[in-house]
């Protein structure tokens, strides 16, 4: 009867040790690291990608608490690593002005030409501001910077001028974060 109280009491004992062993393994066992979303991740392109980084509100000067002189500024940037290197005349940078419930109307355009990686175009408009009046502070306008290229410029036989990815050429924002600087 001691041997089989013994035998138990080993058996017991190896148990626990072997269920402490398994779990110190497994806690030192490195876990897998959560999936990466692909979607997530943006490429970086080997070619020339003009591209409308921001549009920049700023007060020039205050004419009152909620009036004053702004600047609207548009920057395009090149994000590729590649250079654009294009002619005269075949691609230009344009700065909308949307009244609420109106028509857009063109305020600034500047042309170019190359683009180097990282190197900014950069288009501004200035204006009259009052956040206090209707058609500013209660309806402002919306600002769009569009990059506009020739229709043809894809067929000139230039690969250094073909942006490869047009689904970044343009970007609006709404004329109430000029309301809000003025707060």
């Amino acid at each position: 009867m001691k041997n089989k109280k013994r035998f138990a009491l080993i058996t017991i004992l190896v148990g626990f040790l072997m269920i402490f062993l398994l779990a110190f393994a497994i806690a030192e066992t490195p876990q897998p690291k959560p999936p990466v979303h692909v979607d997530k991740i943006k490429p970086i392109l080997k070619c020339p990608d003009p591209a409308v980084e921001k549009i920049d509100f700023t007060i020039i000067s205050r004419t009152s608490k909620f009036s004053g002189r702004v600047r609207i500024t548009g920057v395009v940037k090149n994000i590729g690593l590649e250079p654009y290197i294009s002619g005269p005349n075949q691609q230009a940078v344009y700065l909308y002005e949307g009244p609420m419930g109106g028509t857009a109307r063109l305020v600034a355009q500047k042309k170019f030409q190359n683009l180097n990686p990282g190197q900014q175009v950069i288009v501004t408009y200035e204006r009259n501001w009052d956040a206090g009046s209707p058609s500013e502070g209660e309806f402002p306008p919306s600002y769009k910077v569009i990059i506009a290229y020739d229709p043809d410029i894809r067929l000139d036989s230039n690969p250094k001028n073909d942006d490869c990815n047009i689904n970044n050429n343009q970007k609006e924002r709404s004329g109430a974060d000029i309301n809000a600087l003025f707060k």
